[in-house]
């Protein structure tokens, strides 16, 4: 099990108590309980980890633990990561200003700070990782290791795969939602929790203390007063939001439906079956394919 002993909370979105459950395990095989809120369909570990047992975590394990690396990128890593600031940015730059103040908030080991650079527009970045945001600022990038009182106001503000490590992910959003300037967009990125053939456990981590499907991504949004951009198409749990009016209002229908989507693999059976062969096999492939690309 992992050496935590974290609390009972309420949905951190809803306020509910009432939970359906997901799973007891994780992707490696470690006991882990994840439940879906039945008030709103947000996936959450339970009991939570308290803040220090997820700092601890993060401090001196979660590198090697959720992506078997070390403290430096590794080359797999900035590859998929520098694509993806790529992709993001070309996203972004329709919506924009000339010369625009973009925020990164868990900007990594810098790849999309230095995309937008290259564009001109005025990075900066939060990374509590000291590892990863002493290597950015090695490249010469702004990065906080948290947001500066008083940030802000910026034209763009992204996120990507970040909020599905937070304790209180509504907090944060609102936090960051009033760093935005009143014309200013919100790019928000998460794993989509929604139906998937892969068993339970394998989506599952305790780095990921938080799970969304689109309907759950648009509520938190709108809890922070975002609506999403009629300029820009979604892309499952890939969105982005700008400042409006927005109706906060749960489906207590929405959590079966979640669960009815998790593929409710026992895990041994998975082992002793070579279920997880052919994906790692798969994930193998792609990771020396990417680890000896072209820098």
């Amino acid at each position: 099990p992992y050496d935590y002993t974290g609390r009972h909370e309420a949905c951190a979105l809803c306020g509910s108590r009432e939970s359906l459950p997901l799973s007891r395990h994780d992707r490696r095989l470690k006991r882990l309980t994840t439940v879906v809120c039945a008030g709103c369909g947000l996936v959450r570990t339970d009991p939570m980890p308290t803040e220090p047992e997820l700092a601890e975590y993060y401090r001196h394990h979660y590198r090697a633990d959720y992506q078997l690396v070390g403290t430096t990128p590794p080359r797999r890593h900035l590859k998929r990561t520098r694509d993806e600031a790529v992709r993001r940015a070309d996203l972004l730059s329709p919506l924009l200003p000339d010369n625009p103040r973009v925020l990164d908030y868990g900007s990594g080991s810098g790849e999309f700070l230095a995309e937008g650079a290259r564009r001109g527009w005025r990075m900066e970045g939060v990374e509590p990782g000291e590892a990863y945001a002493t290597h950015a600022q090695g490249l010469g990038l702004t990065v906080h290791p948290t947001l500066p009182d008083g940030a802000g106001p910026y034209d763009a503000i992204t996120s990507h795969h970040v909020f599905e490590h937070l304790r209180d992910p509504a907090a944060v959003l609102e936090t960051l939602a009033a760093a935005l300037a009143p014309e200013g967009v919100l790019y928000l990125s998460v794993p989509d929790m929604g139906p998937s053939h892969r068993p339970a456990f394998d989506r599952l981590h305790f780095a990921h203390v938080h799970g969304f499907v689109p309907a759950t991504l648009d509520l938190l949004a709108a809890r922070a007063g975002l609506v999403l951009d009629a300029r820009m198409a979604r892309a499952g749990t890939t969105a982005v939001y700008r400042k409006g009016e927005a109706m906060f209002r749960p489906d207590p229908t929405l959590a079966g439906r979640i669960r009815a989507g998790f593929n409710m693999v026992d895990p041994v059976r998975h082992v002793v079956t070579f279920g997880w062969l052919a994906p790692s096999l798969r994930r193998w492939k792609r990771d020396i394919r990417d680890s000896f690309a072209a820098r």
